[in-house]
């Protein structure tokens, strides 16, 4: 089996309260680096790709240098996902040069969605400045700057204007298409709708198709293996890899029922039943 990606929940933690996020777990929790060089390991053999994305925000762990040093030393290229809000000098350096980043998301609507008042010019200033170095560099990797706050048709509602004109003038560009626009080498804004977390209260749906479990997975901080970063708690918990390799998770009966039934179009887990989200990788 070759897996496309490996979410990879560096930490849980965020610091921030955003209206559309999923409910906050109970504990604050940094996966610990030996466990961490365990994972590298287990899915070398499975993927070339990981992402530091499920919850939290991977900037905010302060040693986040020793594990994509980990990462390098397995060959493993790196997604990050962060909100942008603990974006400074130190960590944009170590983006910008470290050779296991492949790509760099940053969630703008974060800023839009907290109860406390943001500043715009004060939460953009280092993403702008991560922005520059990366134009100075012409580095090859990329950034997504991302507002997926978009309405059902595609429009954007008023509140991401003020972020439209900000990258506008510092981009020196005339307009702004909402749902993708080239910003400058390798760097986007990328727009799309809300996606919607796993809703328990909404009607069970048995059939769909998915490639949790046989394309991606997830693995929590406490080591729960996972079909796919939407399963935050570990409601489907495969296993754990602190105990177990992943190979053995792998052909546990209830990985191989998960993927069975989604190659029959079924789906057999409670929080599938509840899932609309709709998969995007291809066969």
């Amino acid at each position: 089996m070759q897996l496309k990606k490996v979410f990879i929940e560096i930490t849980n933690f965020c610091g921030l309260n955003c209206t559309f996020c999923t409910p906050l777990k109970d504990s604050k929790d940094i996966m610990s680096l030996s466990l961490f060089s365990k994972i590298a390991k287990e899915i070398k053999p499975y993927t070339r790709f990981c992402a530091f994305h499920i919850l939290g925000d991977p900037l905010s762990v302060e040693s986040l240098k020793d594990y994509l040093d980990i990462a390098r030393d397995f060959g493993l290229k790196i997604d990050l996902t962060t909100s942008g809000f603990y974006c400074n000098a130190n960590n944009s350096h170590l983006l910008l040069h470290h050779p296991s980043i492949h790509q760099i998301n940053i969630s703008l609507m974060s800023a839009l969605y907290q109860n406390k008042f943001i500043s715009l010019d004060s939460y953009l200033a280092p993403i702008f400045n991560l922005c520059h170095q990366h134009q100075q560099l012409q580095s090859k990797k990329f950034i997504n700057l991302r507002l997926w706050n978009l309405n059902q048709n595609f429009s954007a509602p008023k509140k991401n204007f003020p972020i439209y004109q900000h990258l506008k003038d510092f981009f020196h560009l005339d307009s702004i298409q909402p749902i993708k626009t080239r910003l400058a080498y390798k760097i986007h804004l990328v727009g799309a709708p809300f996606f919607e977390w796993v809703n328990p209260k909404k009607p069970k749906q048995n059939e769909g198709l998915c490639y949790g479990a046989s394309k991606q997975l997830g693995i929590l901080c406490n080591g729960i293996v996972v079909p796919c970063c939407f399963d935050t708690k570990g409601s489907i918990n495969l296993g754990n890899i602190k105990t177990q390799s992943l190979k053995e998770i792998l052909n546990t009966p209830r990985v191989e029922s998960l993927i069975q039934g989604f190659k029959e179009g079924k789906r057999i887990e409670s929080l599938c039943q509840n899932c609309s989200y709709i998969p995007q990788y291809t066969k």
